[in-house]
């Protein structure tokens, strides 16, 4: 909303004006001729509007509640103000006109008798008298924009912030947040998707300078929303369906002073469409080269402008397919030593592999015989798996607004979306010695020949169909927020509540409570007489357990859960004081949030009974949160003429928790506008992440993970104070226990970054930015099996934590979370954009990003040595932060010529090192580099029917061998197992 000092509108925000000297205004039509470089690319008109203000030098009055929710025409290239005005205006039934030959006036064509935007150019100056004697300067108030709550026109502030628009949406053809993300070049680490399927749930994250999720913060139109439902730390991005999505911000800055808990990394700020007019149909399909991952897209949009209001309500329904590890050459075989790697396959075999008490090993090959084990005699169990899973996505999502007054409004939305993945894993593995209750094979089993106890005997339950995992999620989202302006004063008061509800169900797993009793003593298995008990040859060869055994020990394992999020919010924000070098502004808040979350497993999973599956105890926790926060924008210094400024900016939030406490965490910021080429920015915050509610009271969890075993290497074995017995170097998965600690504090850290943006004059178009960052982390929430296991070898440390069997085979680790982790990252960010001017030919613009990771400093233990994993990769599941490229970049040319619209994208990931999985050996994962090609033809059909074609990955670069990748030889959160994909999109407006 724009006003001069001293003035009232009568209108609600009535009229919005350029930024700039009045004094120097006398300009008359004929002076429209001159010819300007304008960039204007807004999502809404009103914005747009006040860019053309900005760049041309001349004042613009219009109606904030006639054009508000109208959407912008984009405006790239060289024109007059006249001609750049009418490109904006076309097709939203509005005029311009000059008044006093010296106002440019916006208005409607026709408009209803009641409505009070209805009147003149010349009473809307009248109105609104922005020209008078002796004023000096108007001033707008725009939104806020991701990274403050001060109301601002645009987004070069003191922090970088990327922004990808509805047609950077669908230039990049991504069907999911989760795929359009990825490639973000400022998002490495551990970010899940369906590409993730052992160890995955059907949810999407994003991981912001290779920290985890939990430190970046997603927000939707700026409020926070529920984590994943299944006691999740993090946002699913799955639960947000692209098609109502007008924009992504990405705060790649510390802000926990603005924000709170968890924007350590930064902040990615989804905006939802609003400013949508008519009626959309449009549909999606694409498939790999390989026939694969078919993907289907539906969606139906429709928005209108109301008398007092707006309305928009969109919906869609996705479908993805599979792709399965065998139909791969890098994925379908765990055994990669021909490729430099290891040989990873399981031990756990068809054919019983039976340890017997003479030291032995013997693998079944028949009924009643056996022969001695090799080292060959391993399971491929990607020859089963799915590596990208299967998911189902539909949601509806609706906004409207309402006028309740010419100064107040109010905003409603509301959506709702349910996802259904489900991915195949190889059958059951039996690992009798290491289960969490050991299993034996009685002595008189009934097919037991060998006449003694078998304690290691590993199976793979083939008979058995293969093991599935189904994830469904129902997700909904409310809220309702009032805003206005009293005096000088915005405010608004908001409400929002939000749900996910989420269940895993996996099918095919082993009840280890019966087959206990069916593998022990026969006394124990007699028939019906004990809950229908049926011995089970669990020695025999491939197809020697019978469907009776298979029907009396097969299982099911079930959890659910819910995440809940409400708040409500009071914000202010003005000017508070007019200064030399320009106006002081202040925003100041409240914010109380009510969050909880429920995690329940069915009975057989809380009570460690099944084989095959993640065995836990229940999660319940509940929380309130209370902030008040206050930011300033302080001009320091403005030249003469108006073109360099120093603007200072500072904001402090304070949090308290019902769980642990308050905490307080101060941002600053200081703006350097040198001249109109240079800008330089600075700043500095502290940051904290709140304990998530799942790591404060999580139940014990079990699972099989991925872990190297120090005391498997012979060259350990008496040298390391914890080793004494060589074990068994077959294995590579081991029991690990888990759970919450009610005791954790938050993880803190302290933000720097300073940098340059650059608009050359004499480049018209051309913007670059270059950003220098550094993030310093303490207090880190762990769970690391891996760091106790290793100082247990070393050192004799946490004795209580780890159990070995007498051949000295490691049984057990306990690792609960603690707060002892540290990390120090540090890196830049580059940005590259330049506009060519309009040609016959079209407009080709260059888009382009990358960031630099010069180090990235952890360790978890105040004594432990630092580790610099800068340009390596170290998988999720063992324990590592992912991939952690020091250069990763995207690169884009674009091209439109009147109906045509065209790209090419360039997505590059440097290579990195691997430690090979069981030696001390390092070697290289390559560079990865994928072009992506789009073309786009819009006909004369009613309001436009577009068709698209595109190419994704169009040299079918195979993903890199990652050897030590615990799915599919590939790190899979990095790189894309899915080669060439094609797909077209067809979208009729009416």
């Amino acid at each position: 909303m724009a006003r001069p000092p001293g003035a009232r509108p009568k209108w609600r925000g009535v009229f919005l004006a350029a930024l700039f000297s009045l004094l120097t205004v006398n300009v008359v039509l004929s002076e429209q001729e001159e010819t300007v470089h304008f960039t204007i690319k807004a999502p809404r008109l009103s914005s747009a509007l006040i860019q053309l203000s900005q760049q041309s030098g001349q004042p613009i009055v219009f109606s904030d509640r006639l054009i508000r929710d109208l959407p912008a025409n984009e405006l790239v290239g060289t024109a007059t103000t006249a001609e750049a005005l009418d490109v904006l205006l076309s097709g939203n039934n509005l005029e311009w006109t000059l008044v006093d030959e010296r106002v440019i006036t916006v208005y409607a064509k026709t408009c209803g008798p009641k409505s009070s935007a209805c009147i003149t150019p010349e009473q809307m100056v009248a109105e609104y008298p922005i020209y008078t004697p002796g004023l000096e300067e108007t001033w707008v108030y725009g939104a806020p924009v991701t990274g403050s709550r001060i109301r601002r026109n645009g987004y070069t502030g003191g922090a970088p912030v990327d922004i990808l628009s509805s047609p950077d949406i669908e230039l990049s053809g991504a069907q999911t947040l989760g795929d359009l993300l990825k490639f973000v070049p400022a998002v490495s680490g551990n970010a899940l998707s369906t590409a993730i399927s052992n160890g995955g749930n059907g949810t999407a994250t994003v991981t912001l300078r290779g920290l985890p999720a939990t430190n970046t913060l997603v927000l939707v139109n700026g409020r926070r929303v529920a984590n994943d439902g299944l006691a999740g730390s993090s946002v699913d991005l799955n639960s947000i369906a692209p098609a109502a999505v007008e924009r992504i911000e990405i705060l790649k800055d510390g802000a926990s002073a603005i924000y709170g808990s968890d924007a350590i990394a930064g902040v990615v700020n989804i905006i939802m469409k609003r400013d949508f007019h008519g009626f959309l149909a449009e549909a999606f399909y694409g498939e790999t080269g390989k026939g694969d991952l078919d993907t289907r897209n539906y969606t139906l949009q429709y928005g209108t402008g109301l008398r007092e209001g707006s309305f928009f309500i969109s919906a869609s329904h996705y479908e993805q397919g599979a792709i399965n590890s065998r139909d791969r050459n890098v994925s379908r075989n765990a055994d990669t030593r021909s490729q430099g790697g290891t040989d990873r396959r399981s031990s756990a075999t068809p054919n019983a592999r039976v340890g017997l008490p003479d030291g032995q090993t013997v693998i079944a090959e028949r009924q009643r015989n056996y022969r001695p084990a090799t080292n060959e005699d391993l399971f491929n169990y990607q020859d089963f798996t799915t590596a990208v899973v299967p998911l189902r996505r539909s949601s509806i999502y609706t906004n409207a607004s309402y006028d309740f007054s010419e100064r107040v409004t109010g905003f409603l939305e509301a959506s709702y979306l349910e996802t259904d993945a489900q991915a195949t894993l190889a059958p059951t593995p039996i690992f009798t010695a290491f289960e969490q209750e050991p299993l034996f094979v009685a002595a008189d089993s009934a097919y037991n020949t060998f006449g003694a106890q078998l304690s290691d005997v590993r199976r793979r339950l083939v008979e058995l169909p293969d093991r599935r995992q189904r994830n469904e999620s129902q997700v909904s989202r409310f809220s309702a927020v009032i805003e206005g302006l009293f005096k000088d004063w915005n405010w608004d008061i908001g409400y929002s509540y939000s749900r996910s509800d989420a269940s895993e169900t996996r099918y095919n797993l082993v009840n280890a409570d019966r087959l206990r009793r069916a593998i022990g003593p026969s006394s124990q298995c007699q028939g019906s007489a004990i809950d229908g008990c049926t011995p089970v040859n669990l020695i025999g060869p491939a197809g020697s357990i019978s469907q009776d055994q298979i029907n009396y020990i097969s299982a099911r394992g079930d959890v659910s859960g819910y995440s809940r999020l409400s708040t409500v919010s009071l914000n202010f924000s003005s000017a508070i004081a007019s200064l030399e070098a320009g106006n002081v502004e202040i925003a100041f808040g409240l914010e109380g949030r009510d969050e909880s979350t429920k995690k329940k497993p069915s009975a057989l999973l809380e009570n460690t009974s099944t084989i095959g599956a993640t065995n836990f105890e229940a999660t319940k926790g509940e929380r309130t949160v209370y902030e008040l926060y206050l930011e300033t924008l302080l001009p320091l210094w403005q030249s003469s003429n108006g073109l360099s400024r120093i603007d200072l900016e500072a904001a402090l939030r304070f949090s308290h928790y019902s769980d642990f406490g308050g905490t307080s965490n101060p941002k600053t910021s200081v703006r350097w506008q040198v001249n109109p080429e240079f800008l330089l920015r600075a700043n500095y915050a502290q940051g904290f992440r709140a304990p998530s509610l799942n790591e404060l009271y999580a139940g014990d969890t079990e699972s099989q993970d991925l872990l190297e075993d120090p005391c498997t290497q012979a060259a350990n074995i008496g040298v390391l104070q914890g080793c004494s017995l060589l074990a068994d170097a077959t294995r590579n998965q081991f029991l690990t226990v888990k759970g919450g600690n009610e005791l954790l504090e938050p993880e803190t850290s302290d933000s720097y970054s300073a940098g340059v943006v650059w608009t050359p004059t004499a480049a018209p178009g051309l913007a670059f930015s270059l950003d220098y960052f550094q993030i310093d982390q303490e207090d880190v929430v762990a769970s690391s099996a891996q760091f106790i296991l290793n100082q247990n070898a070393r050192a004799g440390a946490f004795d209580d934590n780890i159990e070995r069997d007498e051949l000295g085979n490691l049984t057990l680790v306990q690792a609960n979370n603690i707060n002892i982790g540290e990390r120090s990252i540090s890196g830049a960010d580059l940005a590259l954009t330049y506009h060519y001017p309009r040609k016959s030919w079209g407009q080709i613009s260059v888009v382009g990003g990358a960031t630099w990771i010069e180090s990235y400093q952890t360790r978890l233990d105040s004594d432990a040595p630092r580790r610099d994993l800068a340009g390596t990769f170290r998988d999720e599941a063992s324990e590592g932060p992912g991939s952690i490229p020091e250069w990763k970049a995207q690169l884009g040319l674009r091209w439109s010529q009147e109906r045509w619209r065209g790209s090419w994208q360039l997505h590059y990931v440097d290579a990195i090192t691997e430690l090979v999985p069981g030696t001390q050996r390092t070697r290289g994962i390559n560079s990865w580099v994928l072009h992506d090609l789009q073309l786009s033809h819009t006909f004369d059909v009613l309001d436009g029917l577009r068709l698209t074609l595109g190419i994704d990955n169009l040299l079918d670069e195979e993903a890199p061998l990652a050897v030590s990748a615990f799915n599919d030889n590939i790190d899979g959160r990095t790189h894309e197992l899915k080669g060439r994909f094609w797909y077209t999109r067809l979208s009729q407006r009416f």
